[in-house]
């Protein structure tokens, strides 16, 4: 386990908070995963979704009910960006600590919840086009990959898995 960013009072959690970004080979309790999301290349090409609302981002959401995380990632992938994958392999985790009391009407884990991050390789790319949530999809190479906002605010979780990548690769 390696933390590699630690932050307070982060904008768009509730007030006080505290995160780590933490890379492991092991998940954090399941039970308290929120969300998972998935560093996914060909070759050293990132694939990037184009969110409507966010821009640039790493294709992954929310898990369902009865959904593993794993099951998630690639289910949101392929809603994302039409891309298929094989076996994802756990990159890490953010923790996501909240200080004060439980906020009312607060829908997650509490007082830790868990965001998920893997990595893995493109399988297949099918035809994609726009979508309610998604303006398209595009692969990044590294130079174009570090000037995207989530590539630079996540850049050693980048950068281990652009590492794992081109080990498999």
């Amino acid at each position: 386990m390696l933390v590699v960013r630690e932050g307070k009072n982060v904008a768009g959690i509730p007030l006080p908070n505290e995160t780590r970004l933490i890379i492991s080979g092991r998940l954090p309790d399941t039970e308290r995963i929120t969300c998972a999301f998935v560093l996914a290349f060909q070759q050293d090409q990132l694939l990037l979704t184009h969110l409507h609302e966010r821009g640039w981002d790493i294709p992954g959401g929310h898990i369902e009910p009865g959904e593993t995380p794993e099951e998630a990632v690639k289910r949101e992938l392929y809603e994302e960006t039409g891309a298929s994958i094989g076996s994802p392999m756990l990159l890490g985790y953010e923790q996501i600590r909240l200080l004060g009391e439980k906020p009312a009407h607060y829908k997650y884990p509490y007082p830790d919840s868990y965001m998920v991050f893997y990595t893995a390789a493109v399988a297949r790319l099918d035809a994609f086009g726009s979508t309610d949530e998604t303006a398209g999809r595009s692969l990044f190479e590294p130079e174009r990959a570090y000037r995207v906002p989530w590539v630079k605010e996540h850049s050693a979780l980048y950068e281990e898995a652009l590492r794992r990548a081109s080990l498999s690769g």
